[in-house]
């Protein structure tokens, strides 16, 4: 009986150990939805290229609570397209803090989430957050 419990004991930390660590990200493209669970850590990826400048944009960010830990690279001239040189792309990103993301590209982009490549090119991709709440 001590073991059976135990046991039990032992199932349920494990349980809320991975419902704290997973993290459960819907995309959807064009009306086709895709679940995927990542961990926190794990690096989310956006590449593009401006179509105005013509160079690439890359953007990364993690899972944790929220979308959030932006970094943005890209060539001094494309990161002046997007703050016409008013502020710091890298600082005004790092405070951002979204559930829900959506991306569209005339000429095409690409999420990474985890090991897993989203290509869309003259459409939208949206990255909703869905766990944790």
């Amino acid at each position: 009986m001590a073991w059976a419990q135990l046991l039990r004991s032992w199932a349920l930390w494990l349980f809320l150990l991975a419902l704290f660590l997973v993290r459960v990200v819907e995309v959807e493209e064009g009306g086709r939805k895709t679940y995927l669970a990542l961990f926190p850590w794990e690096e989310v990826r956006v590449e593009f290229v401006n179509s105005v400048t013509g160079r690439p944009v890359l953007l990364e960010f993690r899972p944790l609570f929220r979308l959030q830990d932006f970094r943005a690279y890209t060539d001094p001239e494309t990161e002046a397209y997007y703050t016409a040189g008013e502020y710091s792309w890298n600082q005004s990103l790092a405070r951002e803090r979204r559930k829900t993301l959506a991306y569209c590209s005339e000429v095409g982009l690409a999420l990474k989430l985890g090991s897993t490549w989203f290509r869309v090119e003259k459409g939208c991709l949206r990255l909703r957050l869905l766990w944790p709440p």
